[in-house]
């Protein structure tokens, strides 16, 4: 039985979904001698389905354990349910105790509100759980805790000892017990070259973006491992599961160039036969050293751009130069590293000429060749520049509009997300006029970067002004927009073509029909590359494939049609042409 329970909300069994953070700490714990276990909330058979039967079986689950402590980690989407697991808990006389980047951002407010929560602790916990723990075994003070929150006489104590920074080239690898009985380790996926397997490679960032908790949660501190420890774990994953493949966890990882060229240099010098990706910030890379790192084994690399307008680049404290990020995009394309990237809209201050600034940069980095790009709404996080200086004007929004995907059961805690607004600023809405006209707008950017070879013929018809693309998208499809946001995800996700078909009625341009027969075509042949099962499209479309194949411009196809044969057999995919008339 475990005495010590630690839950984590994965949604399923994913070796590259693991928490590290979690793993670490219950080995340290089983390291110390204390008898620790994960619970994974994808074990609850009822997870993600009827809300309140899943919290019901999950307490019984978690009782019925044994454990008498019980650990959350806590993330954002899962804070309220988190909450109210460990209301039901604490009545069934468990001691229940909170961690992770939602607690710690907002102990004091937590502590205060939900009484049901024993202890909170805050920031790194490397240092500090096996002295909890010792603590609270043998009933000695709290007070020498670094970050802890707890309870005595009637309020709630916060330990201002400042927490020492973990040396991260001392933490363990992972207790087999916590987790391999899970997972196979002779599971040929996971050798594969499509599977990245998540390296803990440092911590930290030192940028203090308006919008973003990292740098608060990590103390602007940048670390990383020394390269010795980072091809360490490289090796201890490739011996353990055969693992090729490789993500450097860390938001800025490339911010000291010397630390990250030598990281390459140890990867070479092993002659490691490995692929890997990472995030950087685009302002900390250089030519040079993305040579460097493409030689020991990068393939893809992800960075924030958040926003194409240089006014909200200085006004968000992103302060990126936009000209010398293209410049550099160009750069890692034409060095076949594939790109992803992320954008930001809805920002308190934007205008609609900023926001249509930032739908070119989208539209055009996917037309350029990027593998994805990313548009979110403007979310209010706790501990932010934003939401510490609009939390008073946030207002509920019941809809969830501003998210691109629906919430687990936030409708059945909307009581605890109203009285708390502090906790839960990000399910608040700032109506802004910009933000309350273009709240569906990372939908048609997410339909942009499923399709960029065909809607860049779309866009194409609005002669630049995106803001209209937008505006048709929105109101040629009200019996999409007019439901919940789940409906639009499943609407925009396997729907798109009735979608486009509302839009592209709007135009007689003469290649029209072709081009809604190019969208079908790009739709099918997602469909097939996105199969999980073995699936078989056989279709006939209005258009010359040879045109496609040429690359040449939408409007100087040729009339006809071209029958395809496109299967996924096996998990492989092949297309055959079978006629063009």
């Amino acid at each position: 039985m475990a005495n010590i329970l630690f839950v984590v909300p994965m949604k399923q069994f994913a070796l590259n979904q693991e928490i590290n953070g979690t793993l670490l700490l219950a080995t340290k714990l089983l390291e110390a001698g204390f008898d620790a276990q994960i619970l994974r909330l994808c074990e609850i058979d009822t997870y993600h389905q009827d809300y309140n039967t899943f919290i019901h079986d999950a307490a019984e689950k978690i009782s019925a354990s044994g454990a008498q402590y019980v650990c959350f980690y806590t993330l954002w989407p899962y804070y309220h349910m988190e909450l109210r697991l460990a209301r039901e808990l604490k009545q069934r006389g468990l001691i229940t105790i909170l961690g992770g980047p939602q607690a710690s951002a907002t102990a004091m407010q937590t502590m205060q509100a939900m009484p049901f929560v024993d202890y909170i602790c805050s920031g790194e916990g490397e240092h500090t759980i096996v002295p909890f723990f010792r603590a609270m075994q043998d009933g000695s003070s709290l007070d020498s805790i670094p970050g802890l929150y707890h309870r005595g006489d009637g309020a709630v104590i916060a330990n201002t000892a400042e927490m020492p920074l973990c040396d991260l080239d001392t933490l363990p690898h992972w207790d087999d017990r916590l987790y391999l009985d899970h997972y196979d380790a002779s599971d040929p996926s996971l050798a594969d070259r499509s599977f990245f397997m998540p390296i803990d490679a440092g911590r930290g960032c030192p940028y203090s973006c308006t919008f973003c908790c990292t740098s608060y949660f990590w103390r602007r501190t940048y670390r990383l491992k020394s390269p010795e420890r980072i091809v360490e774990d490289i090796q201890y994953f490739n011996k353990k599961f055969g693992i090729k493949s490789f993500w450097f966890s860390h938001d800025a990882f490339t911010t000291n160039h010397k630390l990250v060229s030598a990281v390459c240099d140890y990867i070479l010098e092993k002659k490691l036969d490995i692929t890997w990706r990472c995030t950087a910030r685009i302002d900390c890379i250089s030519q040079e050293l993305i040579l460097k790192m493409k030689q020991a084994g990068m393939v893809h690399i992800e960075l924030g751009i958040e926003s194409g307008s240089p006014r909200m680049q200085k006004l968000i404290n992103k302060n990126l130069n936009l000209q010398r990020a293209k410049e550099m995009i160009r750069f890692l394309l034409d060095n076949k590293i594939t790109v992803g990237l992320f954008f930001m809209y809805g920002f308190p201050e934007e205008t609609e000429e900023d926001l249509n600034q930032t739908l070119e940069l989208f539209f055009t980095m996917l037309d350029m060749g990027v593998a994805g790009a990313s548009m979110s709404f403007c979310k209010f996080n706790p501990s932010t520049a934003i939401t510490e200086k609009y939390l008073d004007e946030l207002v509920f929004d019941p809809s969830m509009k501003i998210l691109f995907r629906g919430i687990y059961g936030y409708q059945e805690e909307e009581d605890m997300i109203l009285a708390n607004k502090a906790i839960f600023p990000f399910f608040y809405h700032l109506d802004t006029p910009l933000r309350r006209n273009y709240q569906y707008l990372h939908f048609l950017c997410y339909m942009y970067e499923l399709f960029p070879n065909s809607m860049k013929y779309v866009r194409r018809l609005y002669n630049g002004d995106n803001l209209r693309f937008y505006q048709d998208f929105y109101e040629s499809n009200p019996e999409v927009f007019e439901k919940d946001t789940q409906h639009v995800w499943e609407s925009v996700k396997h729907h798109p073509m009735e979608i486009f078909d509302n839009i592209l009625s709007k135009f007689d341009q003469p290649y029209i029909p072709q081009l809604k027969e190019l969208l079908r075509f790009v739709h099918d042949a997602k469909r097939i590359n996105d199969a999980n099962e073995d699936l078989t499209i056989q279709e006939s479309y209005g258009f010359n494939y040879l045109d496609f194949r040429l690359r040449r411009p939408i409007e100087s196809y040729a009339q006809g049609r071209t029958e395809l044969l496109m299967q996924k057999i096996g998990g492989k995919t092949d297309m055959k042409l079978l006629r063009i008339e």
